[in-house]
């Protein structure tokens, strides 16, 4: 198999060029004895598994000493499984590092905030600044590449495992370097325009060179600058780039063909900058069940999909839950019968165009003991691995019609901005997250049954009638042409309160808010304060649009309309803001841009959609499916896929369905009904007509 084409820049709608679909499971032979792994390749062809990641927790057997490598383990499973037809995705093992490595060199261990420093006998405990540490982890790696750069059965890599999905922080002496040197190339070299951007007058932090500056603690005795702690998670985000990246060049001189990905996403990471464009394709480890609440479960398994598609793209799945996950503090549920199934339906709907189970069998031993797999701790094969059997044979059909497809959306919300983020968690007043306000309005799009999905600002919004930025204090003036091209060809946008208050490093703009946004809003915002307590001070909005009054929590905004095509859309009633502007709409070219003045909740949101679902024209994509059915569209040049899910506690028909077939059952759809079972799924190809 020849290395896909090198994939475009980062986009919600970038595929992967994996040229085919594969289905596969993590799998960890170093737990398991001879007898015990003897009948697995078997079972996994059985079940349809076309695929096996492995490695990534093996250092201490693939090296159980300095210079003294042992693959044998490795070879004889890669081996095996080939012989039932089965490729292997190897994993770079740098993610728990050996315990000779870290007795020879403690000063690779990281250090908390506190200046604790972490221990052997977890994962993560290594920092990625710390040369020894990268000199070692180069050598495994090459030593792994060399020795498997030959091997037509391993097809790919994943480059360590879950970067910063533990511990994301370090202060140990090699990071303060690190830092400083990733402030000399971002500054210029140049201190003062460090002091500039963080600041630093304020309470006399300023800095008369580079080597003066340490890593942001907090409360140490207080508050740290923002600005040097949003320059400090990019830090850790570029140490993690670099990190990854020499392990990505030495995989790609020893083999071009093999595809390389990492199974994020974990905190303090740029997924939309040089860690992603490194790789071929990013993974996801998709967890359902870390949601609780079975009525909420799905739609919260849409957002952190979209999320992941939203960050590059199409992606794969490096670990769908296939049991009940668990660690020390936690037990998620077992999925019912069907539930595993759908919930990798709904993973394959929204952009997964591989898809890899959790792991292979139930581990006995260490922090995931009660992990579920698809054998059970006895080694037997109970109904989760009939079940995964049953996807295994679907997606021998479904796969080859998924290829270059991407996913259907004509309504989005913005995320996907590691500085946006950062920006909010260092200052945020107590206030909801951006992405907590996108999630909301992710959710109630969603359950009415319209084609949502999560993209960045800078991304392709060709196509999109409706999307919303909530509460992105912080703003790039880069994103303005786009988001102006998109409203003045027909798109709807809404903003939300604090927008554009912020630059680039994380301080507030000297202009009027909202900022570099005031001529695309077309209005600003003349006062603005914190609701403490909304109960005893009561605000509420009146839009133009819907009766009745919405109450305001969180934050107010008075408006003041900026231009001849700038209307009032709500005003305010409550205290001294009664009459006062709380909305504007900005008819722009074909489109508007409507900046609402509080913060996007829940009952605001339901207040508002009815109408901006009118303003921006959006249509569900099959109006016909009932309540509690999710619908998302996969397509490519009139080639359409339609899953249909059903999340409702008992069976459904849907009336009337596209002409096609059905790609799980092989039946042919004629429009008619189509009934899904309690936990069902759909996938139906359509049949469109072909042009005289």
């Amino acid at each position: 198999m020849s290395r896909p084409i090198q994939p475009p820049p980062p986009s919600h709608r970038r595929t992967t060029n994996l040229g085919r679909f594969w289905y596969g499971v993590a799998y960890y032979p170093e737990l398991w004895d001879a007898e015990t792994r003897k009948h697995d390749a078997e079972r996994m062809a059985a079940a349809g598994i076309t695929l096996v990641r492995m490695g990534e927790f093996a250092w201490s057997l693939l090296e159980p000493a300095e210079n003294h490598f042992y693959f044998a383990l490795l070879d004889e499973t890669v081996a095996t499984l080939a012989r039932h037809g089965i490729a292997t995705l190897l994993a770079t093992p740098t993610a728990a590092p050996p315990r000779w490595l870290t007795q020879k060199h403690p000063e690779v261990l990281r250090v908390d905030a506190a200046g604790q420093p972490q221990c052997h006998g977890s994962r993560q405990h290594a920092c990625p600044s710390n040369p020894a540490f990268r000199e070692y982890s180069r050598r495994i790696t090459q030593a792994l590449a060399r020795h498997f750069h030959g091997n037509p059965h391993v097809v790919g890599w994943q480059t360590d495992n879950a970067f910063n999905a533990d511990f994301a922080e370090c202060h140990c002496p090699a990071c303060q370097t690190a830092f400083r040197d990733f402030l000399r190339r971002t500054y210029k070299n140049q201190v003062r325009r460090l002091n500039q951007a963080w600041g630093t007058a304020f309470w006399a932090q300023t800095y008369a060179g580079f080597e003066e500056i340490e890593t942001p603690r907090p409360n140490r005795p207080t508050h740290p600058n923002p600005a040097h702690q949003l320059d400090y998670v990019r830090f850790i985000s570029d140490a993690i780039t670099q990190f990854q990246h020499d392990q990505t060049q030495i995989l790609r001189r020893a083999n071009p063909a093999w595809w390389l990905t990492h199974n994020g996403t974990g905190r303090h990471l740029d997924y939309r900058g040089d860690f992603t464009r490194d790789l071929d394709l990013l993974g996801f480890a998709n967890q359902p069940m870390a949601e609780p609440d079975p009525a909420r479960r799905h739609q919260r398994q849409a957002w952190r999909l979209d999320q992941a598609r939203g960050w590059s793209g199409n992606f794969i799945v490096t670990g769908q839950q296939a049991g009940p996950g668990g660690q020390p503090h936690c037990l998620h549920d077992n999925p019912e019968p069907g539930e595993m199934r759908q919930m990798a339906y709904a993973a394959i709907a929204r952009g997964a165009d591989s898809l890899l189970l959790a792991r292979w069998r139930t581990c006995r031993v260490g922090a995931e003991k009660l992990h579920g797999g698809l054998l059970d701790h006895d080694n037997l094969p109970r109904r989760r691995y009939a079940e995964a059997a049953q996807l295994g044979r679907e997606l021998a059909t479904l796969g080859p019609a998924l290829q270059d497809t991407t996913v259907f959306i004509d309504a989005a919300v913005a995320s996907c901005d590691l500085a946006v983020a950062t920006a909010h968690a260092h200052y945020s007043l107590g206030l909801p997250s951006p992405d907590e306000a996108a999630a909301t309005l992710h959710a109630a799009l969603h359950e009415l049954g319209y084609a949502v999905g999560v993209v960045h600002p800078a991304d392709d919004l060709t196509g999109i009638k409706l999307y919303v930025i909530p509460h992105w204090n912080l703003f790039d003036p880069a994103w303005l042409p786009n988001l102006r091209h998109f409203v003045e060809t027909g798109g709807t946008l809404v903003l939300g309160a604090r927008c554009g208050s912020h630059g680039l490093h994380a301080n507030v703009v000297a202009e009027t808010f909202p900022g570099c946004l005031r001529e695309l809003a077309g209005a600003t915002v003349e006062e603005y304060g914190r609701q403490n307590a909304p109960q005893a001070r009561p605000l509420t909005l009146a839009f133009n649009c819907c009766e009745g009054a919405v109450a305001s929590e969180w934050w107010h905004e008075t408006l003041r309309p900026a231009t001849p095509e700038t209307e009032i859309h709500a005003t305010w009633k409550g205290q001294h803001l009664t009459g006062q502007t709380a909305a504007t709409r900005h008819r722009l070219g074909k489109g508007c841009v409507i900046y609402v003045g509080t913060w996007f909740t829940p009952e605001l949101v339901r207040a508002m959609l009815p109408h901006l679902v009118l303003q921006a024209s959006l249509q569900k994509p099959w109006p016909a499916a009932p309540a509690g059915v999710e619908v998302v569209r996969r397509q490519k040049d009139g080639h359409r896929l339609w899953f249909f899910l059903n999340h409702n506690d008992a069976a459904v028909a849907i009336p009337s369905t596209p002409v096609g077939t059905d790609l799980l059952t092989g039946r042919h759809t004629d429009g008619g009904e189509l009934p899904l079972g309690r936990h069902g799924a759909a996938v139906v190809h359509e049949e469109l007509a072909t042009p005289a």
